[in-house]
């Protein structure tokens, strides 16, 4: 027997089949704004994917470690080979002729594509590339192209070639979620994981998790959850037999509701859903309950493919402004193409349907061409945005017909990680005084937007939205925005200083 206290060795002691997919992007921001303040919802958006792509210092050592790996290689890489692991302990026995290992002592098992596996006491054979940890065994994975992983994990067997094995008492993190398991499977076409949770919400007792008996991930394409049940704290939402999340999609995999205050609705409660029957083919459901209107849905069957995104829509939507409409039903139609090498794009948009607001009924007919230049970049970090659009709005309720072009120019920058700010003109021919109904339209066509935001620290920011009626020279509306990160929750709140309103919103980690 060879003993010896570090070994490097070319053989296939990797965790690659411990990944799984990026399982769930951060939610995106979209703003509620009549001041285009939305100009600036990448800032959210950028903090989020930021928070949901971090890594733990032991990842970011394992980068390092396997860099000096590949740095010290004696013999270039065999392709044809596994990749080469680096085996340290205070003691390791190895056996030249059987592949037989065993090492205790603080065992560190690192191989060249960042995987490490770290445990007291670990035996196996290196030919047949086996491995058996009777007792605790820590797992780090930061691998390009697979799940960032840090997880501990019991009597864990597992075969490398095969591409197989088992882990009990298993809990740590997997990309973006927290998770607990009796006891984890690994297969090469997918993990599963029973009696488990997961969570975005760090905290040892989390705010919220989701529970199943059963967990199945297949990676690249869905998460299939049984005897679901969602929880805040120790209390039930809800519960379903079964709960499918696409991978592959902008999918949120824990689905907790919202909720919120708003002078026009009051206190309301919300949460959406989306239901996916094939790949490309899925129902989109929202649920809202407000204080003053009572209970409100809205749903739609979506197709998108190459040649665009069809909707089929039905039931109340709500704009920025609160303005409700009741779409029963609408088709929807939008395809963005862009113009070869150019940096133009053409937007179309086509929208049919019954629209009913006020005990007014119309037959609403929208068709929009959109052209639009890629941002311009003016230096100093300036960036230009321009488009324009011609519309055609057809209402049977009174046969009007509202058309004509619209255009939009729009500079912003970003001063520094701290301070952004933009301008905004704009011009559009229908309005809520020249239209049948008034949802997601201003008083007037047109427009001078303006604002800024500030971080204040790690966790607060204010954004500052100006929009002025250029037709009177006057002040439209000013909105305040305060952006409010808890350990496991935001708070959104949004003062609308010419209405003197207060409206907030509190939803659960949206990252």
């Amino acid at each position: 027997m060879n003993r010896t206290t570090k070994a490097l060795l070319c053989t296939g002691l990797v965790m690659a089949s411990l990944a799984v997919p990026e399982m769930a992007a951060a939610s995106r921001y979209s703003a509620s704004t009549d001041t285009n303040a939305d100009v600036l919802d990448y800032l959210e958006n950028n903090k989020r994917s930021a928070r949901t792509n971090a890594i733990a210092d032991e990842q970011k050592q394992l980068i390092h470690d396997a860099f000096e790996m590949r740095k010290n290689l004696r013999d270039p890489l065999d392709p044809n080979k596994n990749v080469p692991v680096a085996l340290e302990g205070d003691e390791l026995f190895y056996d030249q002729h059987t592949g037989d290992f065993y090492a205790t002592g603080s065992v560190n098992i690192t191989s060249l594509d960042a995987q490490r596996f770290q445990t007291e006491e670990v035996k196996g054979n290196l030919e047949n590339t086996e491995i058996n940890v009777p007792g605790k065994g820590h797992v780090v994975q930061i691998t390009p192209g697979q799940a960032k992983i840090v997880v501990d994990g019991y009597k864990i067997q597992y075969n490398y070639t095969k591409k197989t094995g088992k882990m009990e008492d298993v809990s740590g993190k997997i990309d973006h979620q927290y998770i607990k398991g009796k006891r984890i499977e690994m297969y090469p076409d997918k993990i599963i994981v029973y009696d488990g949770y997961l969570t975005k919400c760090s905290a040892e007792h989390p705010d919220y998790r989701s529970t199943a008996s059963k967990i199945e991930i297949y990676p690249g394409d869905r998460m299939v959850c049984y005897d679901v049940k969602f929880w805040l704290a120790d209390v039930p939402v809800f519960s379903a037999k079964k709960h499918t999340t696409r991978l592959d999609k902008d999918e949120d995999v824990i689905e907790m509701p919202r909720i919120g205050y708003n002078h026009d609705d009051g206190w309301w409660l919300s949460k959406d859903f989306n239901f996916y029957l094939t790949k490309n083919l899925y129902l989109n459901t929202e649920f809202i309950y407000t204080g003053k209107y009572g209970f409100h849905s809205h749903g739609a069957v979506v197709y998108e493919n190459n040649l665009g995104k069809f909707e089929l829509m039905t039931g109340y939507y709500e704009s920025s402004n609160n303005k409700w409409i009741k779409k029963a039903p609408s088709f929807r139609y939008t395809k963005s193409i862009p113009l070869s090498d150019t940096p133009f794009t053409v937007s179309l948009k086509y929208e049919r349907g019954h629209w009913s607001q006020n005990n007014i009924h119309s037959m609403h007919t929208y068709y929009g061409l959109t052209l639009s230049h890629a941002p311009i970049d003016l230096g100093g970090n300036h960036k230009l945005d321009l488009s324009t659009t011609y519309s055609v709005t057809d209402e049977s309720a009174n046969h009007s017909r509202i058309k004509g072009m619209g255009y939009a120019a729009l500079l912003r920058r970003d001063v520094d990680d701290r301070w952004s700010y933009y301008t905004r003109y704009s011009y559009t021919q229908a309005n809520n005084r020249n239209s049948v109904f008034d949802y997601d339209l201003d008083n007037y066509s047109r427009k001078l937007s303006a604002g800024f935001s500030y971080k204040i620290n790690a966790r607060d920011r204010v954004l500052v939205g100006t929009a002025f009626d250029m037709s009177n020279y006057t002040l439209a509306d000013m909105d305040v925005y305060w952006f409010h990160d808890f350990h496991c929750l935001q708070l959104i709140s949004r003062y609308r200083a010419k209405r003197h309103q207060v409206n907030f919103t509190l939803q659960f980690n949206p990252w």
